[in-house]
């Protein structure tokens, strides 16, 4: 069996042995080709809506991320950039003016932590020497 087919650039001519002919023709009576073909193509179009669910639900999980990371990071930003409260210290202490132990001078002193200074007052007293009082202001280097 033989058959010529047209088109508008050339004319070939396809030729089929009897056994593919009648194949052929069973298969345009009954759709059995068609009807695997369809199948197939709707197995396939179940697993791509699957996968398109699945990638649906893993960027809604990705977006509550990025929201709730925002959220993370607002709220860390506001700890950062929160006033430190005032911090007050007190101290007793003994000092000396030279690497002996002649004269040492005892202290009590006591200060307010404002920020990178400090600032308060100083009350010391000397075996020898009369008992005073002074100002501290210090500068945290480090």
């Amino acid at each position: 069996m033989s058959f010529s087919s047209f088109s508008q650039t050339d004319t070939p001519v396809v030729i089929l042995t009897e056994h593919q002919a009648r194949e052929v023709a069973k298969d345009l009576v009954r759709y059995d080709a068609l009807k695997e073909v369809y199948s197939k193509l709707e197995q396939r179009v179940d697993i791509l809506i699957g996968k398109e669910s699945l990638l649906e639900q893993r960027i809604t999980v990705k977006d509550s991320i990025i929201f709730k990371q925002k959220e993370y990071i607002d709220v860390q930003d506001e700890i950062i950039n929160a006033k430190k409260p005032i911090k007050l210290h007190g101290y007793v202490g003994l000092q000396t003016f030279q690497a002996t132990l002649n004269d040492p001078m005892m202290y009590l002193q006591s200060h307010v932590e404002l920020g990178k200074f400090n600032v308060g007052a100083r009350v010391f007293v000397q075996p020898n020497n009369p008992g005073g009082y002074g100002f501290v202001v210090e500068y945290k280097i480090f």
